[in-house]
């Protein structure tokens, strides 16, 4: 219990320090560009539907085999069967991904990565969550609040 208890705070406290990925149009409320990429994800799974590929790895037959001890005691082990593995993966999934990504730059967003804001900026600034996007400067970064919400520092 304790160990899962230090690894789930380990696991929000490394959250913290992770960059952040979404579209971003300036301006645009940050509500409205999760509208929009939805939309996009709609559009998309319409478009490039699920494509089910199962992939077969033969079972095997492993034979018996002589195991002897330090006496020189040998046994006989029998020998077993390895059943057979299947692997079911969606073939359309990366054109799927490659089909929003289009949809979400034909409305005029691009896919960025702001990272974490440091320990000392993030401690400077007052507690808020963005909800507009604003102008990025080439220092922008995030700040994760509690609650999944996150703030768009630009210094």
């Amino acid at each position: 219990m304790r160990y899962t208890t230090s690894l789930a705070i380990s696991f929000l406290a490394l959250a913290g320090c992770m960059p952040l990925s979404l579209y971003y149009k300036e301006g645009v409320s940050v509500q409205t560009a999760r509208d929009t990429e939805t939309s996009c994800k709609i559009k998309a799974a319409r478009d490039v539907p699920v494509r089910t590929v199962t992939r077969t790895i033969p079972g095997r037959f492993v034979p018996s085999r002589q195991i002897c001890d330090a006496n020189g005691v040998c046994q006989r082990r029998g020998g077993f069967y390895l059943p057979p593995e299947f692997i079911t993966t969606d073939a359309n999934e990366g054109l799927r991904k490659e089909a929003s990504d289009l949809c979400m730059r034909q409305q005029g967003y691009e896919f960025i990565r702001l990272p974490a804001c440091k320990q000392t900026v993030a401690q400077t600034v007052p507690s808020a969550t963005t909800s507009r996007l604003p102008k990025l400067t080439p220092q922008a970064c995030v700040v994760r609040n509690q609650g999944g919400t996150w703030q768009i520092v630009t210094p």
